[in-house]
């Protein structure tokens, strides 16, 4: 027992020691390039809580990370891997944003409900579609899913240069979302949309369906051993391609929070690779909902830091896209334990 609880806690704290080291490595590339290592990475770990207004664009940073994240982990668990929530991400945003310019004289409730359930049943559809490929024709998602996100990104793109169009603005914008459809910030923090309230509750909940229901069970068992699952009676067909409308409903439902409590209108170019990084926090939470938490909370963190570096000293915030791929380096390699004994 005693050996299984040290092989739980150096399993958790593993992340913890990937992080510290790759800071320290950080550090060290810092201390090469720059004149004052001590401000750039003070501005790296810490300018996010400087003012109100850098820890509002912390949140909106860590709110399509987690919603993501979640969606990632609940496709991994039931043995699918979803890599195209960029593509329901864009596409989540583009239908929120359709339906609220089409519904603008609404309540503002209905307004709002009406283009939430729109983004998230756009993105939980292109979710379905490769589950459902994978199920019933055998197409690997893997595929599937990267070439939809080509086929969403296009779309949106002559979407929001035709018909959405906003024909007094610069650039692949759409019109402004009418104000009915606003989603609420969050109070005593302007700018900060409150959807990142509703992810961050939403890992709990993730985490008690995962594993503390039936449901939550029958899924982990269909990703674990599929056949195993089948032959016990458990849908894993069915099972997958909800799995996979749920991931995509998660991305859909950041895109339309993003439009619709940040922007205020669709932008082609609004995702700084939101779906990559996604699925990057979620591999280093090792697919689970509360570990989330914190991978996301330091992704936003380093992310948003890097362009306050970038503008008080002479360290370019490309610097994080080295450290965010060590990150993932150290946290993918595993020594064999034929090399760890010495045979």
């Amino acid at each position: 027992m005693r050996r299984t609880f040290l092989s739980r806690l150096a399993s958790a704290l593993g992340p913890v020691w990937a992080v510290a080291a790759v800071l320290v490595v950080g550090f060290l590339i810092v201390l090469a390039i720059s004149t004052d290592p001590v401000l750039a990475y003070r501005d790296l770990l810490f300018a996010n809580f400087h003012s109100a207004s850098n820890f509002a664009l912390f949140l909106n940073r860590l709110m399509p990370l987690l919603l993501i994240g979640l969606g990632v982990i609940l496709s991994f668990r039931a043995g699918v891997f979803n890599v195209g929530a960029e593509g329901q991400l864009y596409l989540g945003a583009v239908a929120a944003t359709a339906a609220a310019l089409a519904l603008p004289d609404l309540p503002r409730p209905i307004g709002l409900c009406a283009a939430l359930v729109s983004g998230m049943a756009a993105g939980g559809i292109y979710g379905w579609i490769p589950g459902a490929l994978k199920v019933r024709l055998g197409v690997n998602e893997v595929v599937g899913t990267l070439m939809l996100n080509f086929i969403a990104l296009l779309l949106t793109e002559y979407l929001v240069t035709h018909p959405l169009r906003d024909p007094v603005a610069y650039g692949a914008v759409s019109r402004v979302i009418p104000s009915s459809a606003w989603l609420a910030e969050i109070p005593d923090l302007p700018g900060a949309t409150s959807g990142t309230i509703v992810a961050v509750l939403l890992a709990p909940i993730i985490w008690l369906v995962l594993f503390r229901t039936e449901w939550g069970a029958q899924l982990r068992a269909a990703g674990s051993n599929l056949r195993f699952a089948e032959t016990v009676g458990v849908d894993a067909g069915r099972l997958i391609m909800v799995a996979m409308a749920i991931s995509g409903g998660l991305a859909g439902l950041a895109g339309a929070f993003y439009a619709l409590g940040i922007g205020h209108r669709f932008e082609q170019n609004f995702s700084p690779a939101f779906g990559l990084v996604g699925l990057t926090v979620a591999l280093l939470a090792r697919l689970h909902p509360i570990g989330l938490l914190a991978t996301a909370a330091f992704y936003a963190l380093i992310l948003n830091g890097a362009a306050y570096m970038q503008i008080d000293t002479d360290v370019p915030r490309s610097l994080v896209g080295l450290l965010t791929g060590l990150l993932v380096l150290m946290m993918t390699v595993r020594p064999r334990r034929s090399a760890l004994a010495g045979t």
